[in-house]
């Protein structure tokens, strides 16, 4: 296995513990020590394994990797269980995932499905993936989504029910926490980005859309040759539009969505008070920048997106430069600030 593609993998695990925790499973079948133990932390860690631990404790680079899927607003439980009747998706990787463009092959265990509505939910997982795209939260999430839409169930439950008979679908308000949030998740976890959450009875409301104006994008100099800056502004006068906008962005344009960084600010009045805030989206120090060129110029009423994609060579102090004349020129081009300021 090359190194890359090590590196990569353990990456993914160390974020796929730090976002399942117990639910990140060695096997279909768990013993006694969770996937969270030290001894498995080492291997992921590692990259290589320790030759000296047993083969028992670890979660292989290699593969395959299993989540045992559950409701996000479920108890916890025991998290030492073993994940036998349980809803489990295992992924197993290609040789070079997840930096070839070959997807891994999805597989459901423990689950309640009509065979076509199972075979058209994995053929969905597949489309979800993009060269070079950590998938397995993204994954995750999907299945938790249909286990909690009550279209997916467990062996166990479904053998059970709650009154000795066939188990009932899922009630309408049973699963409206999970139905009426959008999550974005970023197809990789190299570069720190937040997992977002968003309230459809906001990204499906008419009232908040806003008309988005992009520029076009800018090549910084001394930089690598596929490295490219975007910046989205738009009028936001309440946090509704704010949620909006950045939704229509993430969920709506894929290539932002694969951006290596979606840094913004905004600034608004609410009833004579000023409201400001900003977000870094992984790249340290970038939001606070937006939010005093935003101060300077005495925008207001506006949102920046700074959309970054890394094009291989460090910018170092100089990236906060270009990105701030990128959201000027967006502040320029969407009537926010006078050229000559």
């Amino acid at each position: 296995m090359e190194e890359d593609v090590r590196n990569r993998r353990a990456e993914e695990i160390e974020a796929l513990r730090a976002y399942y925790g117990n639910d990140l499973l060695r096997s279909l079948c768990v013993g006694s020590e969770p996937s969270s133990s030290p001894r498995a932390r080492r291997w992921a860690k590692a990259g290589a394994g320790d030759e000296d631990d047993d083969d028992d404790d670890q979660i292989p680079l290699e593969g395959p990797w299993f989540l045992r899927i559950r409701d996000p607003g479920a108890d916890d439980g025991d998290g030492n269980a073993s994940s036998l009747g349980a809803p489990t998706l295992e992924i197993r990787p290609t040789p070079e995932y997840p930096l070839g463009g070959k997807c891994p092959e999805p597989v459901l265990h423990n689950v309640m499905m009509p065979p076509e509505s199972k075979r058209r939910f994995l053929e969905d997982l597949r489309e979800m993936y993009e060269a070079e795209m950590d998938v397995c939260i993204l994954w995750g999430e999907r299945c938790r989504e249909e286990l909690s839409s009550g279209e997916m169930a467990s062996v166990e439950e479904s053998a059970r029910g709650d009154d000795g008979g066939a188990m009932a679908p899922a009630a309408d308000d049973a699963a409206c926490d999970v139905v009426g949030i959008q999550t974005f998740i970023p197809p990789t976890t190299r570069y720190n980005q937040p997992i977002r959450h968003f309230p459809m009875e906001v990204t499906n409301n008419p009232k908040y859309r806003r008309t988005i104006i992009h520029t076009p994008p800018f090549h910084p100099p001394k930089s690598g040759p596929s490295e490219l800056m975007i910046a989205h502004v738009c009028t936001v006068s309440c946090m509704e539009h704010v949620q909006w906008a950045l939704a229509e962005l993430l969920f709506n344009d894929k290539k932002v969505a694969r951006a290596t960084h979606n840094m913004f600010a905004y600034r608004f009045s609410n009833d004579g008070t000023l409201v400001s805030d900003n977000d870094d989206d992984g790249e340290k120090g970038s939001g606070r920048k937006l939010a005093s060129l935003l101060e300077m110029c005495k925008a207001e009423d506006v949102l920046v997106v700074v959309s970054r994609w890394f094009g291989g060579s460090l910018l170092g102090p100089a990236r906060f430069k270009w990105i701030a004349t990128c959201a000027r020129n967006g502040l320029v081009q969407g009537g926010f600030l006078e050229v000559d300021n």
